[in-house]
């Protein structure tokens, strides 16, 4: 099984790979089995309530796809938690989604009809969430193609079909995924800041994706052991370049210390 710990020290291969960016098209035929023929697991975001597939299944299906990803495949075989430039984790529902998700419930009609990214989904639950807050639109990115596939648009699908026809899906890295057409007025991203070397890359991304009034909230532990990377890190990126103003908005002490910033063009 998939073994993930930022908390006790994360198992990471290293690899150079970077895959490009590749829009994923859904089947809708293949995704009304879904319904009828999947046990799913569930989470309550206030009153909402959010299913999605089990990571258990969803390596199941992976393994059996005629086109599976293989880099998903081979950090099973290799008990890795991460092989970074090749499977970035999305298995894996993150504790700081729970947070992102539960505090955008009090940001009102923030998101009525706006555009929103989910970066780094891996299950969707953040743009989920945002769509059940009044989101027009949400696009959907994971580094993996595999992940986008076999979870995170079977997740959407299952907590609402219509809203497949407003959201576009995304796999590939960061630096090639900014390079794609449009900005965003709302950015969530949780848990993306946990390898430092990626840094550079998430800041221009914020930089080329985020609409001049458009408004980010990035959650993540405050620093992350045995991998290195930091909320004070990606901080300090921030700052040297001089392009966003943040501040935190909420933070929790209970376990692991865990924060969510807001950041927005100065």
């Amino acid at each position: 099984m998939f073994r993930f710990g930022f908390n006790s020290g994360a198992h990471i291969q290293e690899t150079t790979a970077c895959l490009p960016a590749k829009e994923i098209m859904f089947c809708s035929k293949e995704l009304e089995k879904l319904q009828s023929s999947l046990a799913t697991e569930e989470i309550k975001v206030g009153d909402h309530s959010i299913c999605f597939l089990p990571s258990s299944l969803v390596l199941n299906n992976i393994v059996s796809d005629s086109d599976r990803d293989e880099s998903i495949v081979q950090a099973e075989t290799n008990h890795s938690d991460l092989t970074s430039g090749s499977y970035e984790g999305g298995l894996k529902v993150w504790e700081c989604t729970y947070d992102l998700s539960e505090f955008m419930l009090g940001l009102g009609s923030f998101l009525t009809g706006k555009c929103v990214l989910d970066l780094g989904c891996g299950s969707g639950i953040l743009g989920i969430t945002a769509y059940k807050l009044g989101a027009g639109t949400v696009h959907f990115q994971d580094y993996n193609e595999g992940v986008v596939k076999h979870f995170t648009i079977p997740n959407v699908y299952l907590n609402d079909p219509d809203h497949l026809e407003s959201s576009n899906f995304w796999a590939g890295d960061w630096v090639s995924f900014s390079d794609t057409q449009g900005k965003y007025d709302v950015i969530l991203s949780s848990e993306t800041i946990y390898n430092p070397a990626n840094h550079g890359k998430l800041h221009d991304l914020f930089k080329k994706k985020l609409k001049p009034d458009g408004t980010i909230f990035l959650a993540g532990k405050a620093y992350y052991f045995g991998v290195g990377g930091s909320m004070s890190q990606f901080q300090q990126v921030m700052d040297n370049e001089n392009l966003f103003s943040h501040h935190k908005v909420w933070s929790s002490d209970s376990g692991v210390k865990r924060e969510i910033l807001e950041i927005k063009y100065k």
